[in-house]
């Protein structure tokens, strides 16, 4: 905490502002999911409360980049690329994050889907990354790029998807009630 959070584009306003659109949605839904767990009602309520402060930071740095792909569409949708496909949380850096994403993982609170679905997927869509007809070759390359990381990311989601509820069965099997969430709203 003391020396805070930097990205990797700190140097770059346009990979910066779409690294935060992604991140605080990712923030948000990770932050409301973790309240549902929780088994705390003022716990859930104060994490929703702080998704809700992360959701309207989202839409500020949505916005805002939304308008930088009508100004330079072709270095935004560069930005918009390299971000998704090198996408890592807040915390990254810390010790035993890797196994600590993992526990998030299965517990439902954020996983490969949810990134896909309510991250990727509506940030995405709200800036018509796919309906753009003012690219050039090379923004048109950075698309093209984007969609195989979406594609090559759904893989790895089925993936992970699938040893999950293995290993849940597995869990199962031995008496194990594993604990995760119901990700309805």
């Amino acid at each position: 905490m003391q020396l805070g959070f930097q990205t990797d584009y700190d140097k770059d306003m346009l990979h910066t502002v779409a690294y935060v659109s992604f991140q605080e949605l990712a923030t948000r839904i990770s932050h409301r999911n973790t309240g549902k767990i929780s088994d705390d009602p003022i716990c859930e309520e104060l994490l929703t409360r702080v998704a809700l402060d992360e959701n309207l930071h989202m839409l500020f740095y949505r916005n805002l980049l939304g308008r930088a792909l009508e100004l330079e569409p072709n270095a935004t949708m560069r930005a918009i690329t390299d971000v998704v496909k090198n996408f890592q949380m807040p915390g990254h850096g810390m010790p035993g994050f890797g196994r600590k994403s993992v526990n998030i993982a299965l517990a439902g609170i954020y996983d490969l889907q949810l990134h896909l679905d309510e991250v990727l997927a509506p940030v995405l869509r709200a800036w018509r990354v796919w309906d753009l007809e003012t690219l050039s070759d090379d923004g048109q390359r950075a698309r093209d790029e984007l969609a195989e990381v979406i594609a090559e990311t759904r893989v790895g989601a089925d993936t992970f998807t699938a040893k999950r509820e293995e290993y849940f069965t597995k869990q199962i099997a031995r008496g194990i009630e594993p604990r995760s969430l119901a990700l309805s709203e």
